[in-house]
């Protein structure tokens, strides 16, 4: 019996989705064979190249089988008009964008079990999925977001590179500018109570910051004990988890809050916006042949320029958590801040050791560099 055309995409994401479940199950459950850390540093490369990957083969797939074709018609026979819309637009993407969701999802959720057993979270495979969800849903949310105000802008709007630009760096400042809000859409935050707000008050004197607000964060579907300065520079708002409050003592969770304090003072979440501006601008140009007309260079070597460039920049920006290191052990001394760090690894299981590229990619300096550079530091 022939399959209806309308199964057909569903079909062919379901099919990807079970082979992403399968294949990082299959990986994830040959990892924990090996040490704690070991395993969990390959199955979080796993994980990030699973959700990646799921997520462009079940898009592909789901655009093979016709579905935006399918969605479109469906409108178009409930509204013509809805479906020349701009809202139809977006709702023509829906579906497909629900199947990409449903891949990324399973190919998660393969690998979960392990990272539950190996980190002993006390979390559900429904909590997890939820939080992966949301994660993913408010992805999509922001893509509709730019792209929707991409095609309300006149056509000559992005006629350059630089307009182009212009749009994305916006968009990374209202990032930066909403992340607390955004926080409080993924997670949980609550305001703390006149205990919590007294010791967090004193976290934050002898981290030598003032923030302008102070937040309760609970991660429903993990067990961090982090503090995050959200928020543009001069309007930062600390968020601190409820494990750093329930797990660690004074010292330690100074020492973490001092920590963030150093890579806010020394702007690296703007620096790394700023890298992938650096690098986004000639790729444009390149993309365009602007830089081309205007250089007078091929093709070729501005790729390998612009690969140099994204290297340096990726390098000096991870001076900057050296920097931060620097500032937290100011302030609480270098052995308790390595003391922390490790405390800290051991609990998430942490390798201390990365692969250069990795490394250089994230702008984070392996975990056992650091901490021999502070233990160098000890007695000073």
């Amino acid at each position: 019996m022939a399959v209806p055309a309308v199964a057909s995409p569903a079909i062919a994401v379901g099919v990807v989705a079970v082979l992403s479940f399968a294949t990082l199950r299959l990986y994830a459950r040959r990892a924990a064979k090996e040490p704690p850390k070991i395993a969990m540093r390959r199955i979080r490369v796993a994980i990030a190249a699973g959700a990646v990957s799921s997520g462009v083969v079940a898009l592909l797939a789901a655009v093979a089988a016709d579905a935006l074709d399918l969605t479109e018609a469906s409108l178009r026979a409930v509204s013509p008009a809805l479906a020349e819309s701009p809202v139809g637009a977006v709702l023509t993407w829906i579906p497909t964008i629900f199947g990409v969701t449903v891949a990324i999802e399973a190919s998660y959720l393969g690998a979960f079990p392990f990272v539950r057993e190996i980190r002993d979270l006390g979390v559900s495979v429904p909590t997890a999925a939820w939080s992966v969800a949301k994660y993913v849903g408010q992805f999509f949310a922001l893509l509709v977001a730019v792209l929707g105000t991409m095609n309300l802008l006149p056509a000559g709007a992005f006629a350059s590179s630089l307009s182009t630009l212009a749009l994305l760096v916006a968009v990374g400042a209202a990032l930066l500018a909403l992340q607390p809000w955004v926080l409080a859409l993924q997670h949980d935050v609550r305001e703390p109570t006149d205990a919590e707000r007294e010791r967090i008050a004193g976290l934050c004197e002898t981290a030598g910051v003032s923030p302008r607000t102070v937040r309760v964060l609970d991660l429903d579907s993990n067990s961090v004990a982090t503090a995050t300065l959200a928020g543009l520079p001069g309007h930062r708002r600390l968020l601190v988890t409820t494990d750093l409050l329930a797990d660690l003592d004074d010292r330690y969770a100074a020492a973490v809050v001092a920590s963030e304090t150093g890579r806010a003072n020394h702007y690296y979440r703007e620096a790394k916006f700023a890298v992938l501006f650096a690098v986004a601008a000639p790729v444009l140009g390149v993309s365009s042949g602007e830089l081309q007309s205007l250089t007078g260079v091929d093709a070729a070597p501005l790729a390998l320029g612009i690969v140099a460039l994204a290297v340096v920049l990726l390098w000096l920006g991870r001076r900057l958590v050296y920097a931060a290191d620097d500032y937290a052990v100011d302030r609480v001394g270098a052995e308790t801040f390595a003391e922390t760090l490790e405390t800290l690894a051991d609990d998430l299981a942490v390798s201390y050791e990365s692969g250069r590229l990795l490394s250089l990619l994230l702008m984070r300096p392996p975990l056992g560099r650091r901490l021999d550079r502070l233990r160098s530091r000890i007695g000073d």
